[in-house]
């Protein structure tokens, strides 16, 4: 890793109001009622999660749907908006497949939300980011 890429990590971590943490392999969010993607990462604040694009633009704010098959686990309806969105370069040399990653900060959650984030961090993340 080259230093400036180093310096944006760490400035990144010391503006954050909570710590990431990746999650157990499988888990997916549901951006709207329709577009899956892959949590790449967790906090008590918001998520980033990347998505194959479908659609020209993700509405913001949004309601996000959390899912882990494994774990058995699902949360509905998490109040989140897009705080981050950056183009992610394809695996294959000639794919046609666009695929992206964004931010996102939760908002206003319920109690019961809030409960069950924090089951979520608990039981399905494995290292902070």
């Amino acid at each position: 890793m080259n230093i400036l890429k180093q310096n944006t990590a760490m400035e990144d971590r010391r503006r954050r109001r909570h710590k990431r943490f990746c999650v157990r392999k499988g888990a997916l969010a549901f951006l709207g009622s329709t577009t899956p993607g892959k949590i790449v990462d967790i906090s008590r604040g918001g998520m980033s999660i990347q998505y194959v694009v479908f659609e020209e633009k993700i509405d913001n704010p949004l309601k996000i749907n959390i899912f882990s098959p494994e774990q058995d686990f699902f949360l509905a309806d998490i109040p989140a908006s897009v705080v981050s969105e950056i183009d992610c370069p394809a695996n294959l040399p000639f794919s046609a497949v666009q695929t992206k990653r964004i931010g996102v900060k939760f908002g206003k959650l319920s109690k019961e939300q809030e409960a069950s984030l924090e089951q979520y961090l608990l039981h399905n993340t494995i290292a902070e980011v």
